[in-house]
């Protein structure tokens, strides 16, 4: 049987699906994480317009949840 495995990285239609807000933020939201990831992290690997799933989803879906 083959896994199913969801995409590494998060897209623009996604983002701004998931927060409600508009193409043009959703960009912006995808940029600010991606220059938090770096600088956290510098050797990460980042793609423009989009953004690692994981830190994603910990930055924006998971807050509140502690």
């Amino acid at each position: 049987m083959t896994e199913e495995r969801l995409p590494l990285f998060v897209g623009v239609d996604t983002v701004k699906y998931d927060l409600g807000v508009s193409r043009t933020k959703a960009y912006d939201v995808i940029r600010k994480l991606n220059e938090e990831l770096k600088a956290q992290n510098p050797r990460a690997i980042v793609v423009a317009g989009k953004v690692n799933r994981i830190w994603y989803e910990e930055a924006c879906l998971k807050a509140g949840t502690h």
